[in-house]
């Protein structure tokens, strides 16, 4: 066995089947990988369409998707296991063939694509996602963005030293407080390390920053993609706001941001100027109209980051 993939779910019927399928269609021995799905307590179809796969099917009583993966990691055969969820799509029939080059160099600790993919038929949406290298366009300001991000034209603005090799690039992260967002959608890792650190915190800031600390600073970044089949984008963020602000979730790896810092984007952004310079750019290097979004995506979510803050700091309760 030579991959475990960790799947959780819970109501994923219209992305689970494609998600699989891109899965089992690869062109890798079908006895060398497992698929752990992790279900929550679905009233969908969501197993229905995972019992027409060989996957191993295993229960969440918590729903919650961190507790998800300590079933999986704690379930899984193979060294090297992969955090894939159910709105995730593997693109090309060597995908796992190509993530799994990497770890044949032994101070590589963990893996991911070095870009979201997208196909013309998806939603404007995940179009633009994949555009900007992630979900948020305040975090590819703030330069922390962990996929590539075409009006920036790189894939990170923190510190790194590349090494390229064939099919991925041997990437060293020198500063521990200054960490891309790496850990999740695709994301491959030794198990043997990994569990040091993901069973004390199952947050992907915190558990990266806590193993890249302790000196597991070796990542690679492949020359692949994985589609997020996320058409929502407003409703996600709102979700993980509420999540931070009800005390749900604690994060303690801020990505070296501040007030200041935050402050200063914020009026960056602001102006437009930017926003349109980017826009522009990005277009000229990769053509798609969902680059339109990017107007109301970044504005939009300055402003709800700034109400949410705005409350914060006054005490207010934001969800009652």
């Amino acid at each position: 066995m030579k991959l475990s993939f960790v799947l959780p779910t819970y109501n994923n019927a219209k992305t689970l089947n494609e998600c699989l399928q891109s899965i089992y269609s690869q062109n890798f021995d079908k006895n060398e990988f497992e698929v752990i799905l992790i279900d929550g307590g679905s009233n969908d179809e969501t197993i229905s369409i995972a019992k027409k796969y060989p996957t191993i099917i295993k229960k969440n009583p918590k729903r919650v998707e961190d507790n998800a993966r300590i079933i999986g990691i704690n379930a899984a055969k193979a060294e090297i296991v992969a955090f894939v969820d159910a709105d995730n799509i593997l693109v090309g029939k060597e995908w796992i063939k190509n993530m799994l080059a990497p770890f044949e160099d032994k101070e590589i600790v963990c893996a991911d694509t070095f870009y979201f993919g997208a196909r013309k038929t998806d939603p404007m949406k995940v179009r633009y996602q994949a555009l900007i290298g992630g979900d948020d366009p305040i975090a590819s300001y703030l330069g922390f963005h962990s996929r590539w991000c075409y009006f920036k034209n790189n894939w990170t603005d923190f510190p790194h030293l590349d090494e390229k090799k064939k099919g991925y690039t041997k990437v060293i992260l020198p500063n521990p407080e200054l960490i891309p967002s790496i850990g999740s959608n695709g994301f491959l890792f030794r198990k043997k390390i990994f569990k040091r650190y993901f069973f004390k915190t199952q947050l992907h800031p915190d558990y990266i920053y806590e193993m890249i600390k302790d000196g597991h600073k070796v990542i690679a970044k492949v020359d692949a993609e994985i589609i997020h089949n996320q058409p929502t984008f407003f409703k996600n963020k709102l979700r993980r706001i509420k999540r931070r602000m009800n005390g749900e979730i604690r994060i303690e790896y801020h990505y070296g941001i501040n007030n200041w810092k935050m402050f200063k984007t914020a009026l960056w952004i602001g102006t437009l100027i930017p926003l349109t310079y980017d826009i522009i750019n990005g277009y000229l290097r990769k053509r798609d109209s969902a680059w339109l979004f990017h107007y109301p995506a970044s504005i939009g979510l300055l402003l709800i980051y700034g109400f949410y803050k705005v409350r914060e700091i006054f005490g207010s309760k934001i969800w009652r």
